[in-house]
């Protein structure tokens, strides 16, 4: 085998080992930063998504109205991460947001009516 081949298998290696994490089987760290931003509790769950649709809880937090606080890191199979918000009142029930590995950032608000208007999630940014 030439230098030639040798380098490009390892460059071929290299190249799947950093693709490949797409595939089943791989893991990624989720954390979610959460600023409350409505005038009452909000309760953040880190949820792990199968494909039978049960949702088993892998990490929760409870901020108060004002509060900045992260939850997580959770480990998980790629692709499988949700985020669900909620208050009390809500009259549309939780929000659920598909989370990107890394670290995402994330403004909640609730609009119309103080404490019984809808959840406005607003994405800030994601530190991978």
């Amino acid at each position: 085998m030439t230098i030639r081949g040798v380098r490009a298998g390892i460059i071929g290696g290299m190249a799947f080992a950093a693709g490949g994490c797409g595939l089943v089987g791989c893991n990624s760290s989720y954390t979610a930063t959460l600023v409350n931003m409505t005038p009452q509790p909000l309760y953040a769950k880190i949820v792990q998504q199968h494909d039978d649709g049960s949702m088993p809880v892998k990490a929760e937090e409870r901020l108060g109205p004002g509060d900045k606080k992260s939850i997580g890191p959770v480990r998980l199979p790629t692709g499988t991460a949700i985020l669900t918000l909620d208050t009390l009142p809500n009259p549309r029930g939780p929000v659920f947001r598909e989370l990107r590995p890394g670290t995402t950032v994330f403004n909640i608000r609730q609009k119309g009516d103080a404490t019984g208007g809808p959840l406005e999630v607003q994405e800030i940014e994601v530190y991978p």
